[in-house]
């Protein structure tokens, strides 16, 4: 990894939650930076949140719907998923070799896994997540990816709540593509605007202000997962984007000084 390259995944984790847009619905809510279809499965979280409510598959449908609809990114179906793991005799993704040995049996190009560090579905929820696209140590090469921003344009509603609490890089480990880390907590301020930002954007009462709408994804606990991982699935997506597109050609006959006359 370059230089170039660290410090742009270290900006991205410090402030990647500015990325949520302010309706999710388009075709490009959600976009993969490939040229052409990669197909991801997502596995399980295991949870190591101390709660015996926080579900692991739960949070695997969630992250699988959401990128269902992923521009370019084509998702296993978790049922799947969960058949290969039993023909494995794997009851959770623990380590690298089980990521690498049920990528293999499953035959796709990425495997999403991860951990639930927090869960509280009192209210105010509180929701942690570590999340890493393992790929087995394989590298895209770049292949005419599309040369929009990374960071995507923002719109005249767009939310820039800041970093979230407990944000922090995730170090490098073999196999690992791009990983994400972030808690939320309904209480503060930042993760509320994302909330009602997003719970305006997915329906409700027509008639009900943002503000108001958005209480239904704080009393439960299913759609504030379900907020939560969208957010990540985000997040994780620009991941993606900063590690596979090339950096830009720079023109280096303009730095070289000019032969005196």
């Amino acid at each position: 990894m370059t230089t170039r390259q660290a410090m742009l995944g270290l900006v991205l984790l410090i402030g990647g939650c500015d990325l949520l847009p302010q309706r999710p619905t388009g075709p490009d809510a959600l976009s993969g930076p490939y040229a052409t279809p990669r197909v991801w499965a997502v596995a399980p979280l295991r949870n190591e949140s101390g709660s015996l409510y926080a579900d692991g598959l739960v949070m695997a449908d969630h992250f699988a719907a959401h990128l269902t609809n992923a521009a370019n990114i084509e998702m296993m179906p978790v049922n799947r998923v969960l058949r290969a793991m039993e023909a494995l005799q794997m009851a959770e993704v623990a380590s690298p070799e089980d990521a690498r040995q049920l990528l293999e049996t499953l035959g796709a190009d990425a495997l999403l896994i991860g951990t639930i560090t927090a869960y509280d579905p009192y209210d105010p929820p509180k929701l942690g997540l570590t999340i890493e696209l393992y790929d087995g140590g394989r590298r895209l090469a770049f292949e005419g990816i599309d040369s929009r921003q990374l960071t995507r344009a923002a719109t005249g509603d767009q939310v820039h709540p800041g970093p979230l609490p407990g944000e922090q890089p995730l170090p490098r480990r073999e196999g690992v593509a791009s990983g994400v880390s972030a808690y939320f907590n309904a209480a503060d301020h930042r993760v509320r605007d994302l909330l009602i930002r997003y719970a305006g954007s997915r329906g409700g009462d027509p008639l009900a202000k943002h503000e108001d709408n958005w209480h239904r994804y704080r009393l439960s606990m299913d759609l504030y997962s379900e907020f939560v991982t969208y957010v990540m699935s985000w997040r994780l997506l620009d991941a993606e984007w900063l590690r596979v597109t090339p950096p830009p050609v720079t023109d280096d006959k303009a730095n070289e000084p000019q032969a005196s006359r």
